[in-house]
């Protein structure tokens, strides 16, 4: 499995102010989406391209441009934060969700799916490449979950990306990711398995 970080002053900067817990909702989402923009430009390092001869005012240029449909799926709440960065940052993709909590035994439960479909209304994941968004992977439980759930569709990969992972997460990370692509993954885990310091309840401090 491929583990990328992807760190620049500019996410350093979005990144700290996320973990202000004098930061409002608004601001906080306007943190993550940046971040994302740059994560969603990594994860497109893993997907398929062909080139394309593209006529310019003064000639002509061959370019490399992505060819394959792709399969954005927040983990809800806090992951539908990170989706608008995606989306503009590949146009050709799809969106599913996923509706997850943890018990009280700090076990992740699947509440709900939903997964694009194709006209004959059967999930249509196969063959393509699955983005499974989560702001925070603290244990790997919720993703994992989402993972065995997605890999039942066959798909062509599965890559996870948050923008805070701790390295028990990734430790942790089902075979059936491709890769892991975040921000940080300088945190640890207190008592509760929550990532400390890390943001506080990242869809609280999102969603208020």
């Amino acid at each position: 499995m491929n583990k990328v970080i992807v760190n620049n002053p500019a996410i350093d900067y979005f990144l700290a102010k996320f973990r202000d817990k004098k930061t409002d909702p608004y601001s906080c989402n306007i943190c993550v989406e940046n971040i994302s923009l740059f994560l969603a430009g990594e994860a497109s390092k893993f997907l398929n391209t062909e080139e394309l001869n593209v006529v310019t005012p003064l000639g002509e240029k061959t370019c490399p441009i992505i060819c394959e449909e792709v399969i954005l799926i927040p983990v809800l709440r806090a992951g539908v934060s990170m989706l608008s960065a995606f989306q503009r940052l590949l146009p050709f993709s799809k969106t599913g969700f996923v509706w997850a909590h943890r018990d009280y035994n700090f076990q992740a439960v699947i509440d709900k799916v939903k997964f694009p479909k194709a006209e004959n209304g059967i999930v249509d994941l196969k063959g393509k490449t699955v983005i499974v968004l989560d702001t925070m992977l603290a244990t790997a439980g919720t993703v994992n979950a989402t993972a065995e759930i997605v890999a039942k569709y066959n798909p062509r990969q599965i890559i996870c990306v948050s923008i805070l992972a701790t390295k028990e997460g990734i430790s942790n990370l089902s075979s059936q990711y491709s890769a892991i692509i975040a921000a940080s993954d300088t945190d640890g885990l207190d008592l509760n398995k929550y990532i400390y310091p890390g943001v506080g309840d990242s869809g609280d401090r999102l969603y208020g």
